[in-house]
């Protein structure tokens, strides 16, 4: 037993103490740590503001031992340190490799790569340091993508063609080109009128905009937008070139008939007298508190009477309204009523009697607006032997008045009455 943990002992403390000795003999053996162009690369060729790259540094060991040390990166254009130190064991004839992450600023800057050994005996200290000049794109907006390929730089919206100030998400015009973006700028067109009370803020030219229809007063034929020229509202009429509605009735001037007068905006008869104050609006002979739609002349009933007043039994009897009208309109219905029934819907109405008598005929024709209008005619049917009998009659009594006449006119008596011969008496001559 005692054999065996005499046997575990020297097994294990002396290769123990033998290795513990020979450490400060490595340590304290030096040699030349080096680093060289090639040692020193970046994760990218392109370089982008803020956008991570990977430092890759190799240190290169040609000596006899095996060799410790440190490797620091510095952005020497800004004066800091990239990552923290980087130790390094680099065995015998062999290398080592760190790495850090870097977030270069935008614009040019220096890396240095510096590679400092534990043991300065025997190091040459001329090649410990590598520099590199790096060039990093701007990032404006952060979007990932430098401003060299990014067509908006600023994320503002405007693309960078059209953008004033590509770099400055919160301009993107200057209309006056002063330098200060409109948004800024409280006279974007510099004419003197402050943006909070110019209409047209960036045009030199204008200042107000009084229809708001994007065209300056200056420009505007029309200023007030009421659909009257400028030039005849000032010369031509009483209207305000510069309101819409002169009298403020709620109508703008070109479809007021009334532009001056707040109490009157439509003259539906042009009769020159305002609806409001005229009590027949469509000139319909028909006051509108009786007219159905006073904004209507309604239809106009015009009956050709075939035989009128006068027909006979057995004789065809033709009303015809064809010549009714509409003068806004037109006649759509037609409706001729006879003892309180409909007879016919069409324009001409024809019928047949067989007593003779009086029949009266109402007619009531409608128009497009449906307002109405009736008339009604009176027929005299008589039979054909009456009429006869009624003209024998009158032939004798014309007779009779002649023969009266001639009988007892005294003009009549005297050239009936014979002639009487008169004497002459001869004179002697003395």
């Amino acid at each position: 037993m005692e054999t065996t943990k005499k046997i575990l002992i020297k097994s294990i403390l002396f290769p123990l103490i033998i290795a513990m000795l020979s450490i400060p003999t490595a340590i304290a053996a030096g040699g030349d740590l080096f680093l060289t162009e090639g040692n020193v690369s970046f994760s990218t060729s392109t370089f982008v503001e803020n956008t991570p790259a990977t430092i890759y540094v190799i240190a290169s060991n040609n000596s006899g031992n095996d060799l410790l040390g440190t490797i620091q990166i510095w952005d020497n254009t800004y004066d800091r340190q990239v990552g923290s130190d980087q130790p390094i064991s680099v065995i015998s004839g062999s290398t080592d490799t760190i790495f850090v992450t870097w977030y270069p600023k935008g614009g040019t800057q220096e890396i240095s790569v510096t590679l400092t050994p534990w043991i300065s005996e025997g190091d040459d200290s001329s090649n410990n340091t590598i520099t590199r000049t790096i060039t990093a794109d701007y990032d404006t907006d952060g979007d990932g993508v430098g401003n060299t390929e990014d067509p908006d730089d600023d994320n503002d919206g405007y693309p960078d063609t059209e953008d004033v100030f590509s770099t400055n998400n919160s301009e993107w015009i200057d209309s006056d080109s002063d330098g200060t973006g409109n948004n800024a700028d409280t006279d974007d067109d510099n004419d003197g009128v402050l943006d909070e009370v110019d209409e047209m803020p960036i045009d030199y030219n204008e200042t107000l905009d009084t229809d708001l229809d994007g065209i300056g007063n200056n420009s505007d034929s029309d200023d007030d937008g009421d659909g009257i020229a400028d030039e005849e509202e000032s010369n031509k009429t009483v209207t305000d070139p510069l309101k819409y509605d002169t009298d403020e009735d709620g109508f703008s001037d070109s479809e007021d008939a009334f532009p001056s007068d707040m109490e009157e905006w439509i003259d539906f008869d042009t009769d020159g007298i305002g609806d409001n104050a005229d009590t027949d609006d469509d000139n319909d002979n028909m006051n509108d508190e009786e007219d159905p739609d006073d904004h209507n002349k309604g239809p106009i009933i015009d009956i050709d009477k075939d035989s009128f007043p006068i027909a006979f039994t057995n004789q065809d009897i033709m009303l015809t309204a064809e010549d009714s009208y509409d003068e806004d309109g037109q006649v759509e219905h037609y409706t001729w009523i006879i003892d309180g029934e409909t007879v016919s819907v069409q324009p001409i109405y024809t019928a047949t009697y067989l007593e003779s008598g009086e029949k009266e005929v109402i007619l009531t024709i409608t128009d497009d607006k449906g307002e109405s209008r009736t008339e009604a005619v009176t027929l005299r049917i008589h039979s054909k032997g009456f009429m006869l009998f009624l003209g024998f009659f009158i032939l004798i009594l014309l007779l009779l008045a002649f023969y009266i006449v001639f009988k007892y006119n005294p003009r009549a008596k005297a050239k009936e009455a014979p002639k009487k011969k008169i004497k002459v008496k001869k004179v002697k001559k003395l």
